[in-house]
C-alpha cells in the first residue's frame, strides 16, 4: 500500500476499542470528520486503512493510536510503514500525559482510561478541580482524578448492553427488548420494564457512583460524561454534567502535542 501523506498540520486520532475503531481527522482544535468501523472488520481483514473514507483527502501525517486490541495496533503499524514520514506515536501507559497515575496495579491499567482522565483534567477540571469521567462502552468506567493531576483509579462496570445482555443470559424467559431511551422510570409492560431498567437504571448506577467518590474524597468535582452510550442515558443526567462525545479523541490530540517533540 502506498499513500501521499498530507503536508498540512492534520492528525488522525484512532481509538481502539473492543467493540469499534473510532477515528477522527482533528485540524488543530477542529474536529472534521469522524469515521468509525466495528473492530472485527479490520480483524478479519487484516486492514485498516483501506476501510476509512477521507473524502479524497491523504491519510493524515500524523497519527495517535491508543488500543485495547493489541492485534489490531500491529495491523495499523504495519500500514503506516507504508506511508512515507509517518510514526504513528502509540499511546501506553507510560507515555507522558500531563498528569501523575497513582494507579497500584498499573500492568492492568487499560490507558484508554488514562487518556480519559487526562482529557478531563486538562481540557474540562483544568487544574482548578478535582474530575470524574464516566465512559459508557462495553464497559462502564468512573474514574476519580485530583485537582492536582493524580489519577487515582476508580470503577469497572458492565456497560449498558452488556448488564442486559447477562440479565436476558440469566433469565431466558424474559423477553428480548430494543435497548432505546425511555422518558419515564416507571413502565407499564414487560417491555417497558425492561428497558427502564436497562437505561434509568445505568444512569442510576453511574450518578450515584459518581457522588460517592465525591463524597469519599469531600470534594466537588467536575464530572465529564462519554462513550457510546451516554446519549442513551443523557436526559436521566444531572445538567451540570459536561457531556463530551469525543473526550477520548480529544485528549488522544492533546497527548499527541505533549509528545509532538519527539515525532
Amino acid at each position: 500500500m502506498t499513500r501521499d501523506v498530507s503536508e498540512k498540520k492534520v492528525m488522525l486520532a484512532v481509538d481502539v476499542g473492543n467493540t469499534h475503531i473510532t477515528s477522527a481527522v482533528i485540524d488543530g482544535a477542529e474536529i472534521r470528520l469522524m469515521l468509525r468501523i466495528p473492530t472485527e472488520t479490520c480483524l478479519k481483514s487484516g486492514a485498516f486503512f483501506e476501510h476509512l473514507d477521507f473524502g479524497g483527502d491523504p491519510v493524515p501525517g500524523q497519527i495517535v493510536l491508543c488500543s485495547v486490541r493489541k492485534s489490531v495496533s500491529g495491523i495499523i503499524c504495519r500500514e503506516c510503514e507504508d506511508l512515507p514520514g509517518v510514526t504513528p506515536l502509540i499511546v501506553t501507559n507510560d507515555t507522558p500525559m500531563g498528569i501523575t497515575s497513582r494507579y497500584r496495579s498499573k500492568a492492568t491499567l487499560g490507558t484508554d482510561r488514562l487518556v480519559d482522565a487526562a482529557a478531563c483534567f486538562h481540557l474540562h477540571a483544568k487544574g482548578r478541580r478535582p474530575g470524574i469521567v464516566i465512559d459508557m462502552g462495553t464497559a462502564t468506567t468512573i474514574d476519580y482524578i485530583t485537582g492536582e493531576g493524580e489519577y487515582l483509579g476508580g470503577v469497572i462496570a458492565p456497560g449498558l448492553l452488556s448488564a442486559y445482555r447477562g440479565l436476558t443470559a440469566a433469565a431466558p424467559e424474559l423477553p428480548e427488548v430494543e435497548i432505546s431511551p425511555v422518558d419515564r422510570l416507571i413502565g407499564t409492560t414487560t417491555h417497558e420494564c425492561i428497558r427502564s431498567g436497562a437505561v434509568a437504571g445505568h444512569a442510576a448506577l453511574v450518578k450515584e457512583l459518581s457522588s460517592m467518590m465525591a463524597r469519599e474524597h469531600g470534594s466537588t468535582p467536575v464530572v465529564v460524561v462519554t462513550g457510546g452510550f451516554s446519549r442513551m442515558v443523557n436526559a436521566w443526567l444531572p445538567e451540570e454534567y459536561i457531556r463530551d462525545e469525543h473526550l477520548m479523541l480529544k485528549g488522544l490530540s492533546f497527548i499527541y502535542q505533549v509528545n509532538s517533540k519527539n515525532y
